[in-house]
């Protein structure tokens, strides 16, 4: 009887000077889900890259099914049964689900003259077999990219399953499902787990790690820091040996004290351009004071309302900003009527990641005093004012002209919150502040927001991720099919901020 569907054995693998992985084992048994948790840099890609044959380990060994292996690439590893879903998935969004379900692996049939063809009933015969065995329904003839984000999510399970994965790593699989859409993934998972598939979970989110694994390891600093079945363990145990014994995300939750408004929003559309999502007479506002979070399922229109807000995108519809008609102003005027903006993606479009610490942390007060009098810059001004805006969040870093692509991610975020706060503006657009930080820098970057709140700052919060959104939020908007869909309490129940993300055809 095999023992160990996939396995580690003490695998070393180093990059330079920085030792990614330090001497790891863990393994995974058929019909087990085993859990890796550690924060952003603790080594857990490395040894996903190592399994997949992607990387090849300078020392160590591989075990698939009780036999050590060695792999030349991943078509090896994938040819003994081990497939990865992605966090970005894999599918082609031109093609039909069942186009994408095949791809690479058509089956054929012969024609006149000896052409082969796809067979393109058998290959619909093979998805709606497969998707029955694990009790879900797919529309195979639907747009790949039109599809629901968790039905190209179960594609990428049955595409793997149909080429006989018999081991499958999931990479923060519920990263973009909202609460109904976890619960429905886990419940394939276990199905899949019952035919006696061995599943990886990597994941951050410990509550998900006790809901559905039944074994846990945690990595540090490219070492095992610990293991255990997770029912004879907590999920503050496995926190602490995450980050070290220090305190994890969470604390008290403390709620704001709303005053005036700050945001005033009315009726603003927004046409849809090339991929995005349109925008529809969208009204609300945000008192100083306050944090307002947005929830809602990735793709439901939140980041063209931030675009729309903060001057990046054109909208139809009136936007005040403490009084003040936004209208027909840029970005660069409505930072200077009090507004910062957090963009989701930091290194493409929140700093310049070739440039200096320095450069980013002052990047757009370079024209203004007291660095520059419209002539040239003054270097020493420019150096006071970045070393006041870094140490104020404590950004850790080695020298002010080193790149900025040598820190951490959360301290990266730390230099956008920096540069951005400066000046004290009056409204704070955030989106996805905490996206590929580690939890001691979550925990940093949640503690700059409420204190920017308690100062009487006003803060529009966009987050995919719940617990975050309810920690931080002292209330929820709700956003679906670009529109704003409810409102609640931000200690209202998840199921019914649940209900609001996965609602479709509103207004239709």
């Amino acid at each position: 009887m095999t023992r160990i569907a996939l396995g580690a054995t003490e695998i070393r693998k180093s990059y330079g000077s920085v030792l990614a992985n330090q001497g790891i084992s863990l393994s995974v048994g058929p019909g087990e889900i085993h859990a890796v948790v550690g924060e952003n840099g603790a080594g857990k890609s490395t040894l996903m890259r190592v399994l997949q044959g992607i990387e090849r380990p300078d020392s160590g060994h591989v075990t698939v099914m009780d036999r050590d292996v060695s792999f030349a690439g991943p078509a090896d590893a994938l040819a003994e049964g081990i497939g990865m879903v992605h966090q970005e998935f894999m599918l082609a969004p031109d093609l039909s689900l069942l186009e994408n379900l095949v791809l690479g692996d058509e089956p054929l049939r012969w024609g006149r003259g000896a052409f082969a063809l796809i067979d393109w009933q058998s290959a619909e015969a093979q998805g709606r077999g497969l998707a029955e065995r694990i009790g879900i329904e797919v529309d195979w003839h639907r747009r790949a990219g039109a599809a629901p984000v968790h039905i190209q999510q179960f594609v990428e399970i049955i595409r793997l399953l149909r080429r006989g994965s018999r081991i499958l790593i999931l990479d923060e699989p519920t990263a973009v499902l909202a609460p109904q859409q976890v619960n429905e993934l886990f419940d394939l998972v276990r199905r899949i787990r019952e035919d006696g598939t061995a599943i990886l979970f990597i994941s951050h989110k410990i509550g998900e790690v006790m809901a559905l694994a039944d074994r846990v390891t945690v990595i540090r600093q490219g070492k095992i820091a610990f293991s255990a079945a997770v029912a004879e363990t907590s999920g503050e145990e496995i926190a602490s040996h995450i980050v070290d014994g220090s305190n994890p995300v969470g604390g008290e939750i403390r709620r704001g004290t709303p005053g005036p408004v700050v945001l005033d929003v009315a009726g603003l559309s927004a046409e849809a351009v090339e991929k995005s999502h349109p925008l529809h007479d969208i009204s609300f506002a945000v008192h100083s004071g306050e944090i307002v979070g947005l929830a809602g399922v990735a793709g439901n229109g939140q980041v063209e309302l931030m675009e729309a807000l903060s001057g990046l995108r054109q909208a139809k519809g009136r936007v005040e900003l403490a009084g003040i008609d936004l209208g027909g102003l840029d970005a660069e005027r409505r930072r200077a009527a009090g507004m910062g903006y957090i963009s989701p993606d930091r290194r493409h479009e929140g700093l310049a990641i070739d440039a200096s610490i320095e450069e980013n942390a002052i990047a757009g007060s370079h024209r203004a005093s007291p660095i520059s009098n419209g002539l040239w810059v003054d270097r020493g001004a420019m150096k006071r004012v970045a070393l006041e805006r870094l140490n104020r969040l404590s950004v850790k870093y080695g020298a002010l002209r080193d790149p900025v692509a040598s820190l951490s991610g959360g301290n990266q975020q730390r230099v956008v919150f920096a540069r951005e706060t400066a000046g004290s503006p009056q409204l704070l657009l955030v989106s996805q502040p905490t996206r590929g930080v580690d939890l001691n820098g979550i925990a940093a970057i949640h503690s700059i927001l409420r204190d920017f709140r308690d100062a009487d700052g006003a803060v529009l919060l966009v987050s995919e991720e719940l617990d975050e959104l309810q920690m931080l939020s002292d209330r929820i908007m709700v956003m679906a099919q670009g529109r704003i869909v409810g409102a609640l309490d931000a200690d209202a129940d998840r199921r019914e901020i649940g209900r609001l993300m996965v609602m479709e055809g509103v207004g239709a």
